[in-house]
């Protein structure tokens, strides 16, 4: 008898069902079973009641008799490893445990290496009662190791410890070396401060402009692993877009969706997944709302989500951060692959497929020497980019950063700093890599820069997750602080010891680190010194000549306005390429725009000191009504025809 004949006798059942029971292993591992409950055809309690008789195994409701207290901890498993079975009871001679597999040989011989001294019984226990036993009986080993787990285990790579003696020093006492040569010697103080804020501005416009030059390389490789991918699937008798035939290879692929005081968009987090071209039997979402935000968590269940989401709660403590979060996400992840996507946010329906493919191919099209493939970056872009200027040049900003220097940054096989969403990670590279650090307000960039140094790749893939705009200042203000104070402690996390640092990494490893992740920051911060001389040369030179070398007016001159009409021109195609001229045109406005980025930089300046480890949440759901008619997102809300 087949599991799908057992539930035929259980449940009346489509027969078009059954043709997902292809490969053996997914059937008799529930693989048909889950996807039945997709569909409505069954309810999980009737699934695992169908799998208990199918087993020959009784069934258990860990709800009304829960484990024995203390059974989890003390057999020393993972939480990943908890995900299948754990011990349910005890008594003299037989240790009863509870399982959401089917107990075959390799099941047996799991448990009996944990309990070798007694007979071991099974019963079935649904997933989820499994998962809530597992959050309750290691609550407190979880908050340690989603807290502290990092810091502990590589603690010279976390920012828990903050900034090394030697990296406080430094700019204080520059900064006190500067007022005193202001009011000894001007003039070469401000020779010397002019100095290096043209060199810390070229470094870093260079670093972006020159990546954007290496962007057409990448985008042929884009276009190779496509056609090598329609290839083998032809040569299969597979149509790529026929799931149905495809389903039983595709892997699981686990999503994290951290959500925090976000209430009035959960409803959205289930429509936008629900566009998402993969079976849904192979999804595991995992949506993490944490353990204070009532409001969220009673309207994500209010939302009923379908049985493919699973409500994680993450139990409260500090920091409070998305990294924390994910951290928790990551110790019930299910899927050989896993992606972040915010609140917000509305991935292509084929973003999935096309990772799979880049992964699945990138050998072909890749050096022997090149390093494994552990995470691919998608492109980030707006769905409301003409809703004010604001929106106009965050959208200019992230064209010209995931669409041209990005990609330019991937063909030169240089460290790529991961954005916050719609990172794809081979699951067991990001935990080789340690996963995120809690600690670290920018630990996208962080890991990023830690896969390199783990001796694993970033790539980018040509996908796009559309996302809302940060449409006021005071929010934007705030999470760009976050953004460039995540920057300045990463530079400090890695650079602790720097001569170690750029032997380990190379010289790949230290052009992304100047030329961007110290360099960014740099740039801004020293941009008001640089507009300002520059300004008060065109406007005042001319009638009372400055005292200072001709050559820095010259450098200083040529670099401000150069590199400014270069980062305006780049930004401005990106966006004309990604939405049209009516965008791109208000590249223009990109030297005010550079100011905004210069108080964020000051404020991160001084968070770096004061509270390093504060997570200055953004807003979504502002504009969630307004559609730009510019954008078009492949149906997703929001889209429109361009």
């Amino acid at each position: 008898m087949t599991f799908g004949n057992h539930l035929l006798t259980t449940r009346q059942i489509d027969a078009g069902a059954l043709m997902w029971a292809r490969a053996e292993q997914e059937v008799e591992g529930g693989g048909l079973g889950r996807h039945l409950v997709m569909q409505g055809a069954l309810t999980p309690e009737q699934m695992y009641a169908a799998l208990a008789g199918y087993w020959g195994v009784p069934l258990v409701d860990l709800d009304a008799e829960p484990p024995d207290g203390g059974q989890l901890a003390s057999a020393g498993l993972t939480t990943a490893e908890w995900q299948r079975w754990i011990p349910w009871r005890r008594d003299e001679h037989v240790q009863y445990v509870a399982t959401c597999v089917r107990p075959d040989a390799d099941l047996v011989e799991e448990v009996g290496r944990c309990f070798p001294d007694v007979r071991v019984e099974f019963r079935v226990a649904s997933d989820a009662q499994i998962q809530a036993a597992v959050q309750r009986e290691l609550r407190e080993q979880h908050l340690f190791e989603i807290s502290e787990g990092f810091a502990s285990r590589a603690p010279d790579f976390s920012a828990k410890q903050g900034l090394a003696t030697w990296q406080k020093v430094v700019p204080i006492a520059f900064g006190v070396l500067s007022v005193l040569g202001l009011v000894f010697d001007w003039r070469l103080a401000l020779v010397i401060l002019l100095t290096v804020a043209n060199v810390a501005f070229a470094v870093n416009a260079s670093f972006k402009v020159v990546s954007t030059a290496f962007r057409p390389f990448t985008s042929l490789r884009s276009r190779r692993i496509a056609r090598a991918e329609r290839t083998e699937l032809t040569a299969r008798g597979l149509d790529a877009d026929d799931l149905m035939a495809r389903a039983i290879e595709l892997p699981v692929y686990t999503i994290l969706v951290p959500v925090y005081q976000e209430a009035n968009v959960i409803g959205k987090i289930i429509e936008n997944l629900e566009s998402l071209h993969y079976p849904r039997w192979k999804l595991d979402v995992l949506v993490l709302l944490e353990e204070n935000d009532t409001e969220t968590i009673e309207a994500a269940r209010a939302a009923d989500p379908p049985p493919y989401v699973r409500l994680l709660i993450v139990p409260d403590g500090q920091p409070r951060t998305k990294p924390r979060a994910c951290n928790y996400g990551l110790l019930f992840a299910r899927g050989e692959y896993v992606v972040i996507f915010d609140a917000e946010d509305r991935p292509d329906p084929d973003q999935l497929l096309n990772v799979l493919s880049s992964f699945r191919h990138d050998a072909e099209f890749r050096s022997r020497h090149a390093p494994p493939l552990a995470c691919l970056q998608a492109a980030l872009n707006y769905y409301n980019a003409d809703y004010n200027v604001l929106t106009r040049m965050f959208a200019i900003e992230y064209a010209h950063w995931f669409d041209s220097m990005l990609p330019g940054m991937d063909t030169t096989d240089i460290p790529i700093p991961l954005g916050g969403t719609s990172n794809h990670f081979l699951l067991k590279a990001l935990v080789e890599a340690g996963a995120w650090d809690p600690w670290n307000v920018t630990e996208d960039a962080d890991l990023g820069l830690r896969l390199a140094a783990s001796r694993y790749r970033v790539d980018v893939v040509t996908s796009t997750t559309w996302e809302e705009a940060t449409a006021k200042v005071g929010p934007w203000i705030r999470q760009r602080t976050r953004w460039i104070k995540g920057y300045i402690i990463t530079a400090a996390v890695n650079l602790r010891r720097p001569l170690e640092w750029v032997h380990h990494n190379g010289w790949k490893g230290l052009v992304t680190m100047v030329g961007l992740i110290l360099g960014t920051p740099m740039a801004f911060l020293f941009y008001p010194l640089m507009l300002g001389f520059t300004l008060f040369a065109w406007l005042i030179g001319p009638v009372a000549p400055i005292a200072l070398p001709s050559w820095l007016l010259v450098f200083g001159t040529i670099n401000m306005v150069g590199f400014t009409v270069l980062m305006a021109i780049v930004s401005g195609l990106a966006a004309w390429r990604r939405y049209n001229w009516r965008i791109a045109i208000f590249a223009v406005f990109v030297p005010i725009y550079w100011l905004l980025h210069s108080y964020a930089a000051w404020r991160a300046a001084i968070q770096v000191v004061r509270d390093p480890h504060r997570w200055e949440k953004t807003p979504h759901g502002l504009t969630e009504e307004y559609d730009d008619g510019i954008v078009d997102t492949a149906g997703l809300p929001h889209s429109a025809a361009s």
